[in-house]
């Protein structure tokens, strides 16, 4: 039994040393680093509320088409990028066609119906100038020539009228960005005011959040909010603030501009950083301190032996160069502030500057 349980434990080992990543609390070879170490100390800073968020596309369109028949050319896919002006599907245009075909007849026999009655015009003019039939008579031949003009130009809008919904069978991509639905597939039947694609740009990223009345009433637009997700905190922009509450939770939307390169996808649920009205008691420390070891955020803390320990902490706001705590650290202990990549836990430190946090 004790050989079993040696053989498991030489595997584990074997398979910890394969790893290219040492999990936060993996003894290494004993060193001493030479290091920064502060002592931290309670203070008063803002405090701050967080409300989750969720991250959408500012832009974004659902496509359809203005036409009613059966769907074709349907290529793109769900997560496919599209540029601007490409083609995405067709609607088959029969009826359409049909109506061009109509009008462009139409067109036709009014500008024959022009052609004779101008040539009547001309000839009755003659015969007019030359007081050789009546007023009357000449009266109901300039009639019946503005009234052919007028009905070739209402012809030839009808064909344009027509040519223009031809268009609209063709359907292409407003903007450049990225199919996020599929509502039908080739051969279903379109119909006026029904999807068919959403497309979004992921370019530009908003966060829409709910925060309640009090918190409402201590933003303004313009006002920068951080904005946490996994650890990674982003700075976002205050974009709307809509005034009117839900009625049932009586809390407000609120929506964020977020940066270009803010690297999160629509869909991603975020943590929203409300300031609070007052200051509250907190732990801050530099932000350098704070490391991410196996996705586990933390700082190595100098226990009484001058030995490093590795210790997982909740990271909040993060403001000024400095990061606040929300567990893990407590006011008295001393915690490494520098020469970070080169410790490790169990390792011994040697202050080479002491100071409060």
């Amino acid at each position: 039994m004790k050989k079993q349980i040696l053989a498991m434990s030489v595997v584990i080992s074997l398979g910890l040393a394969g790893c290219g990543e040492k999990p936060p609390h993996a003894a290494a070879a004993a060193q001493t680093v030479a290091a920064q170490v502060i002592t931290l100390a309670a203070g008063q800073a803002q405090g701050y509320e967080t409300v989750p968020g969720t991250v959408t596309a500012s832009q974004e369109v659902q496509l359809g088409s203005r036409l009613s028949g059966y769907l074709r050319g349907l290529q793109v896919h769900v997560g496919e990028q599209v540029q601007a002006g490409q083609l995405l599907f067709e609607v088959d245009p029969a009826e359409v066609d049909s109506q061009v075909a109509q009008a462009q007849a139409g067109l036709a026999q009014a500008e024959a119906n022009f052609d004779n009655a101008q040539s009547n015009y001309e000839r009755f003019k003659k015969l007019y100038d030359a007081q050789a039939i009546p007023q009357k008579q000449w009266d109901q031949v300039q009639s019946q020539y503005e009234m052919a003009k007028a009905q070739v130009a209402a012809a030839r809008a009808g064909t344009g009228s027509a040519a223009a919904q031809l268009r609209y069978a063709r359907v292409r991509a407003p903007f450049s960005g990225v199919i996020t639905q599929k509502m039908l597939q080739n051969g279903a039947l379109v119909a006026p005011g029904n999807p068919v694609l959403t497309l979004a740009n992921p370019q530009q990223l908003e966060v829409e959040c709910s925060v309640g009345e009090r918190a409402f009433a201590r933003l303004r637009p313009g006002q920068e909010l951080q904005v946490d997700n996994d650890g990674k905190t982003i700075t976002a922009t205050v974009r709307d603030l809509v005034p009117v509450s839900d009625p049932m939770t009586h809390s407000h939307l609120v929506k964020l501009s977020l940066p270009a390169n803010s690297g999160l996808q629509a869909g991603s649920f975020v943590q929203v950083q409300v300031p609070e009205s007052g200051a509250t008691a907190t732990l801050r420390i530099p932000a350098q301190a704070l490391l991410q070891r196996a996705g586990i955020p933390g700082v190595f803390v100098v226990n009484q032996q001058g030995v490093a320990e590795y210790r997982m902490v909740r990271p909040g706001h993060v403001s000024d160069g400095k990061v606040d705590i929300l567990s893990g650290l407590a006011p008295g202990e001393r915690i490494v502030v520098t020469q970070l990549d080169a410790v490790n836990n169990g390792d011994r430190i040697v202050s080479v500057g002491a100071a409060h946090g």
